[in-house]
């Protein structure tokens, strides 16, 4: 028995290795296609609300299409003039930052420890830092230029998306084949409603952050408040590191004074409020993921696909906690998911 489990234990390695690698090559074609799959069900309701006013579903995919791609343009190009305005000025913070290290190297100095801080700062180079940012910029960038094959995808998804219970039907026993339906259609429900809550709160909670940094005279608070929604996708963490990096740019721009204080307080207030009370009670139930499962699944993801596989981890893996709480058989995994 010992040897037989050894052995099914060195298959799951071996098959999980395998595995990686497939995904790992595969990333020009399962990128593209998780995108669109992501989209459709963000786009599904709309398609659903056409369909039942009479209108035609070739034209109604054709303007979910069109509104879609309309949304993703403005949305990248505010991503790469905020970007390159962000990166072209970014250098400028050089006096506060040598100032900031300045004071961290003196208060280093009284500790009993001693710190090799003036080999840390050596590394700190704003010029290398802004093409960095430059070059992760020009990734996105390359990332929204293949839109193209995500809405191939979308195309192909949406038209046969109403043919699937037929095949099922066909594929399987009546009584499977109703089971795995009635299956499908719940887990395509939860699904779109997760996307949908928050995708709500994640741009509520942008739009507030972007007025809060408006207020206070922050700069590049438009990108600041587009990157609060793209991190709001993350538990916990993403709310941490979006209101960081607001915090960080208002030191530097006002250094000490009490504008990073306020823009602490009030976005740590936006972002208690929603987590703790909208987004519970727009989801109805709860679907907390264990911190250090997200953790690992964008560090894994970020390996696997880069920046879009860090968005996309998160929303992968409630996606399949989510297939897992409908399947009786794997309800338990759910649970060793949840915090």
């Amino acid at each position: 028995m010992a040897e037989s489990r050894l052995t099914r234990i060195s298959l799951v390695i071996i098959v999980l290795f395998i595995a990686g690698i497939i995904l790992k090559i595969a990333r020009p074609v399962l990128l593209p296609f998780l995108v669109a799959l992501f989209i459709s069900y963000a786009v599904s309701p709309l398609l659903d609300w056409l369909i039942r006013l009479r209108v035609p579903k070739l034209l109604a995919i054709v303007a979910i299409l069109i509104l879609t791609f309309s949304l993703l343009y403005l949305f990248g190009l505010l991503v790469y003039s905020s970007g390159k305005y962000f990166a072209s000025e970014f250098p400028k913070y050089n006096r506060q930052v040598d100032s900031l290290m300045a004071e961290l190297i003196s208060w280093l100095e009284h500790l009993p420890l001693r710190v090799s801080v003036p080999t840390i700062i050596s590394q700190l180079n704003m010029e290398k830092l802004t093409g960095f940012l430059l070059g992760t910029l020009g990734s996105f960038l390359t990332f929204l230029g293949k839109l193209l094959i995500v809405f191939v995808f979308v195309i192909f998804i949406l038209a046969g998306r109403d043919k699937l219970p037929a095949r099922i039907a066909t594929a399987l026993a009546e009584d499977r084949a109703v089971y795995i339906n009635r299956l499908v259609v719940s887990i395509n429900r939860q699904v779109q409603k997760y996307l949908a809550v928050k995708t709500v709160v994640s741009l509520l909670t942008g739009l507030l952050a972007t007025g809060i940094l408006l207020i206070f005279g922050v700069d590049f608070a438009l990108l600041l408040g587009f990157l609060t929604f793209l991190l709001n996708y993350i538990p916990s963490i993403g709310s941490i590191i979006a209101t960081v990096l607001a915090v960080l740019i208002a030191f530097f721009q006002f250094g000490n004074s009490l504008v990073p204080v306020w823009i602490l307080i009030l976005l740590g207030l936006v972002q208690t409020v929603i987590g703790n009370f909208v987004d519970p009670r727009l989801m109805g139930r709860s679907l907390d993921l264990s911190p250090l499962l997200v953790i690992f699944s964008l560090i894994f993801w970020g390996w696997l696909w880069g920046i879009a596989g860090m968005f996309l981890a998160v929303p992968l893996l409630a996606v399949v906690k989510i297939i897992f709480e409908n399947v009786p058989s794997l309800k338990f995994l759910a649970v060793l998911m949840s915090k």
